[in-house]
C-alpha cells in the first residue's frame, strides 16, 4: 500500500473546510461533431480506474486526526464522475466556482471528474480535481490516464507518474541549508515593508478566470526582451497588477510562493514542489524594469535556494498529529504569502478524449495561504493560463479584471 511522506503531509495541514487542498485541471473539447455519451465516458474511466494504485487511495480523516491511507479494491465510478448541463459561459463558471469551493470527500479515492456538456451547441468541458496531498501537478499528470485516447504503449508514459516511489526530501548538505535559511530570511525581511495585497479570508468563496496565448509568441516576446520565458512571465504578471492593483494603492511588494521542484528528474508520485519566497514588484507598469528585477531575484534563488528551508523531512517527526498541524499552519503564516504565480512544463503528448480533440486545457491551483493564484500549463504550441481568488478579499471580478490587463501586456510586449 502506498503510505503518505511528509510532503505529502504538508496538503492535510492546510486543508480546511473552507479552503479544500485540491487542484483541477479543466479540460475543454473540440466543438466540432457529435458530443461525447456519459456512457461511453463512465466505460473508459471504469476501465482506467484500475490502471494504477494510485486511482485506488484515499485518505481517512487527516485534518486533526493522523490520516490513514485506505486503498479501495475498486473505484466506485458512479460517486467520482459526475454530468452535468449548462446553458451558457456563466452558468458553466457558476458550476465550476461551486466545484472548486467543494472539498472531496475521504475516505474514498482523491479525484474526481465532472463532465459538463452545454444544452445546446458548444464545448463539452472535464472538470478533474484531485487533491494536493495524493499527487503535486507533475506528478498529476498520472490522472490524465483515466481520460486521453492512447494505446497501450502510449499510455505507459504516465506509469512514471504513477508507480514511482513517493517523494522524500533528499539529504541536504549543512552549508547548503544554512545559507538556504540565510537567503529565507533575506527574502522574508525585504518583503515585510511596503505591503498591502489583501489577504486569504475565511469566506471559503472563489473565483476563476482562464487566458491562453501561443507558447511560440511567448518566446519571441520574452526574447525580444532579453529574458527567459520564466522571466518573462513573472514580469508580465509583476506589471498587470501593478497597472490594475486589487486597491486603490499598489503594493511595493507583492510576495509571491513560487513553486521548485525538488526532483529534477521529474520521476516522483506523491509531492516534490516545494516553494520559494519571490518579492515580486506591485508598483512598477515598465515591464523592462520588472524584468531585470525577476533576473535578480531568481538568480539569487538559484545560487542560495531558500527554498529548501521549506521542504518537508524525509521522515515523520515525533510529534502528535495535531501538533504538527498547528506548526504547519504556522509556517505558512509565517511566510504570509500574498499570491502564487506557477509555471509548469506539461508531459503529455495525447491530446483527445475518446476521438474528440482537447482544445485547452488549464490548472486551476487552491489558494494555500494566498488570495490569488495564476498556474500557467506550458503544452506544446499553447500555454494556459489558470487565475484563482478569494472574492471577499479581492474585489468581485478582479480576475477577469487581471486577465483584461494581462492581455495587454502580453500584447505589447
Amino acid at each position: 500500500m502506498m503510505k503518505l511522506t511528509p510532503s505529502d503531509h504538508t496538503y492535510l495541514h492546510l486543508d480546511t473546510a473552507s479552503s479544500p487542498m485540491h487542484w483541477s485541471m479543466l479540460l475543454e473539447l473540440s466543438a466540432d461533431g457529435t458530443h461525447l455519451k456519459m456512457g461511453d465516458v463512465r466505460e473508459r474511466v471504469r476501465e482506467r480506474s484500475g490502471l494504477f494504485e494510485l486511482f485506488r487511495l484515499g485518505i481517512e480523516h487527516g485534518r486533526w486526526r493522523r490520516p490513514r491511507e485506505v486503498v479501495a479494491e475498486t473505484v466506485d465510478v458512479d460517486s467520482h464522475l459526475a454530468a452535468a448541463e449548462y446553458t451558457d459561459a456563466a452558468e458553466l463558471s457558476t458550476q465550476v466556482t461551486a466545484l472548486l469551493e467543494t472539498p472531496l470527500p475521504r475516505p474514498q479515492p482523491m479525484w474526481h471528474i465532472t463532465l459538463f456538456t452545454p444544452a445546446g451547441d458548444g464545448s463539452q468541458y472535464f472538470l478533474l480535481r484531485v487533491h494536493h496531498a495524493v499527487s503535486d501537478g507533475i506528478a498529476g499528470a498520472a490522472f490524465a490516464a483515466l481520460l486521453a485516447d492512447g494505446t497501450a504503449e502510449e499510455l505507459a508514459e504516465f506509469e512514471r507518474f504513477a508507480t514511482s516511489p513517493r517523494f522524500r526530501t533528499p539529504d541536504i548538505e549543512p552549508g547548503v541549508l544554512k545559507e538556504a535559511k540565510a537567503a529565507f530570511a533575506e527574502q522574508h525581511a525585504a518583503g515585510k515593508t511596503g505591503r498591502s495585497w489583501p489577504k486569504l479570508t475565511t469566506s471559503g468563496r472563489r473565483e476563476y478566470a482562464l487566458y491562453s496565448a501561443s507558447t511560440r509568441d511567448l518566446r519571441r516576446a520574452a526574447k525580444a526582451h532579453d529574458a527567459s520565458v520564466h522571466e518573462f512571465l513573472l514580469a508580465a504578471v509583476g506589471r498587470a497588477i501593478s497597472l490594475a492593483p486589487p486597491g486603490a494603492v499598489p503594493a511595493e511588494v507583492v510576495r509571491v510562493t513560487l513553486p521548485v521542484t525538488n526532483d529534477p528528474d521529474f520521476r516522483h508520485t506523491g509531492n516534490a514542489v516545494i516553494v520559494t519566497p519571490f518579492n515580486l514588484a506591485g508598483n512598477v507598469p515598465d515591464l523592462d524594469r520588472q524584468i531585470q528585477r525577476c533576473k535578480s531575484e531568481l538568480a539569487g534563488i538559484e545560487k542560495r535556494r531558500p527554498e529548501l528551508t521549506s521542504a518537508a523531512p524525509a521522515t515523520e517527526p515525533g510529534l502528535p498529529w495535531a501538533l504538527r498541524r498547528v506548526i504547519g499552519s504556522a509556517a505558512m503564516k509565517h511566510m504570509s504569502p500574498d499570491i502564487h504565480i506557477g509555471i509548469n512544463p506539461g508531459f503529455s503528448r495525447l491530446r483527445s478524449v475518446l476521438g474528440k480533440p482537447i482544445t485547452e486545457l488549464s490548472a486551476l491551483s487552491p489558494l494555500a495561504g494566498y488570495s490569488f493564484s495564476v498556474t500557467s500549463l506550458i503544452l506544446g504550441k499553447r500555454t494556459s493560463f489558470g487565475i484563482v481568488m478569494d472574492p471577499a478579499a479581492l474585489p468581485p471580478g478582479y480576475a477577469d479584471t487581471f486577465v483584461e490587463y494581462f492581455d495587454q501586456v502580453l500584447g505589447e510586449a
